[in-house]
């Protein structure tokens, strides 16, 4: 397969507040639900639907290819197909899933579809153990593994056949519960919980889906964990998602010194292998130029030239991996060390591939 070079389209289909703080002004809410309810259920889809129509269209889609990349990462939500609960309702947002399949196909770029929210929450593997963003309660829930299944299936009835499609990934960053100590495990999804997932939502989605698309799990931060996984003959084309960030976990450190440039690419290398080593291909699923500058002293200019460096290392650091996706394609503030219009935009193509 061609070596994958991409970005996430983030805040699309699922509101972030640091893609796109003008959905959140004045709300007070800092994800979905929370705007949902200070906005009302009405005015909350009214505004989502126009997101929607606007935030994402097919110049994007023309743009990237211009710049090099090749394959767009496009978290979706287990409300993908619509939701009318009780005290939440959500439209659905498959003409939009459409249209980005078709301007793919257009500009020869292929589409990973990531399942990126679960009923009562998967936790986040990106963030530090001492401060998740969600509480991981998806696997106590009593419908929630129910409803994951249903959407991936859904989505793979839907999309299986498609050209441009790359393939799905089953979950995008469950915290998995992993032993602290002989006595005690760490918050999260029970390990045994998430195989037993994965294999049941392999077996679904292989069912519509040819077996030169992919299916994509996530290493929830600790690749070494998953060394016997899906041994089987009858798993195919079975990648790993390593996440690789550098700017709030126990081992980011300032990289205006060549010290600490230095680690981080090490780290990056070290969990790639690690990763590489249980036997599976390997995709960063998510990365970004940001990192901790301690400097105060640094220049707006100084960051974006520090950036630029940490970008270009990062990128050679990723050689063994079967390809990237940068965190992410666009931010309503063009952030420079996450957006990718400013930085892969700047970049020579050549250093992209």
């Amino acid at each position: 397969m061609e070596r994958i070079l991409g970005v996430n389209l983030s805040g699309w289909f699922i509101p972030e507040p640091w893609v796109t703080p003008s959905l959140y002004a004045a709300t007070g809410a800092s994800n979905a639900a929370e705007l949902q309810e200070a906005m009302g259920t009405a005015a909350y889809n009214e505004r989502m639907r126009r997101h929607y129509e606007t935030f994402v269209s097919e110049d994007d889609f023309r743009r990237m290819a211009q710049i090099g990349l090749n394959a767009v990462r496009l978290p979706v939500p287990w409300y993908a197909f619509g939701s009318q609960e009780s005290d939440a309702s959500y439209i659905s947002v498959v003409d939009y899933i459409d249209r980005a399949i078709e301007w793919a196909a257009k500009y020869d770029i292929r589409v990973l579809l990531d399942l990126a929210t679960v009923p009562g929450g998967q936790g986040d593997s990106n963030d530090s153990p001492a401060t998740p963003e969600a509480v991981a309660e998806w696997h106590s829930s009593t419908n929630g593994r129910h409803v994951a299944l249903d959407v991936l299936e859904r989505l793979a009835d839907r999309y299986g056949e498609a050209e441009s499609l790359l393939g799905i990934e089953l979950l995008d960053t469950p915290q998995m519960s992993v032993r602290k100590s002989l006595f005690s495990m760490t918050d999260g999804i029970p390990a045994h919980y998430l195989r037993n997932f994965y294999r049941d939502a392999y077996e679904l989605v292989r069912s519509y889906m040819p077996e030169d698309k992919i299916v994509v799990f996530s290493s929830s931060g600790h690749p070494g964990e998953w060394k016997h996984f899906m041994r089987g003959a009858k798993y195919k084309n079975v990648y790993m998602d390593l996440h690789l960030y550098h700017y709030r976990d126990e081992h980011a450190l300032d990289i205006t010194s060549p010290r600490g440039l230095t680690t981080a690419i090490s780290r990056n290398k070290r969990e790639l292998k690690e990763a590489i080593s249980t036997g599976f291909p390997v995709l960063v699923g998510e990365w970004s130029g940001a990192a901790i500058f301690a400097n105060s002293s640094v220049t707006p200019e100084g960051r974006n030239a520090y950036e630029r460096v940490f970008i270009a290392n990062q990128l050679a650091s990723f050689a063994p991996a079967a390809g990237w996706f940068f965190q992410t394609w666009k931010t309503e503030k063009r952030i420079a060390a996450w957006d990718a219009r400013v930085a892969l935009g700047t970049l020579e193509r050549g250093m992209i591939e």
